[in-house]
């Protein structure tokens, strides 16, 4: 599960930087940086009529039990999921991070790990999204950890290259075909 991630506002890559920049000319403060956790509004990356851009949105679905969010679904199976399914047809979303954390479910103590790609690099995280009362709203896509990832935990966030950010956001083909590619190998520290 991809339950925190994180999204600074000053960064050496000039993409994260970009986005930055869009959502403070256009939403100032009105998103979060830093660590951010479910519920919080932060940028989002939307496709709206063709042209790529920044939005604020909430991390969660609104849930069903206990007003709990919904933060994440299975890649493999959110086509055939009621909540998912219309978003993962029409309205995907990309997250960009500088990395994303999880907690060791095999050991006691619960490490807490930060995963990135590169250290400079920024990361796109898959995900789906809906409009809920006027608020862009979005869940992240997991899948079955790869060999970087699979130690610290079993699931992990789908994520793609800069080139794929596009054709994700845009088409429907190819996006299936991404999310049935296999992710990136991970870099970790412990957090």
């Amino acid at each position: 599960m991809c339950g925190r991630y994180y999204f600074t506002r000053v960064s050496e890559d000039e993409k994260l930087n970009a986005v930055n920049k869009y959502m403070e000319k256009n939403y100032p403060g009105e998103y979060k940086t830093g660590e951010i956790f479910p519920g919080d509004i932060v940028p989002a990356v939307i496709d709206q009529q063709g042209k790529i851009v920044a939005v604020p949105a909430g991390f969660g679905f609104p849930g069903y039990q206990d007003n709990k969010l919904i933060i994440n679904a299975r890649s493999e199976t959110a086509a055939e999921k009621k909540t998912f399914a219309d978003s993962l047809r029409d309205r995907r979303v990309i997250l960009p991070a500088s990395g994303f954390y999880e907690w060791s479910h095999h050991d006691r103590e619960k490490t807490k790990y930060l995963f990135t790609v590169d250290a400079m690099q920024t990361i796109y995280l898959c995900g789906i999204y809906k409009l809920i009362d006027g608020v862009y709203r979005f869940v992240i896509l997991t899948r079955p950890a790869n060999e970087s990832m699979i130690e610290v935990h079993d699931r992990m966030p789908v994520i793609v290259g800069e080139k794929e950010v596009r054709p994700y956001l845009t088409e429907r083909d190819a996006a299936a075909e991404i999310l049935a590619t296999a992710s990136p190998m991970l870099l970790r520290k412990p957090a």
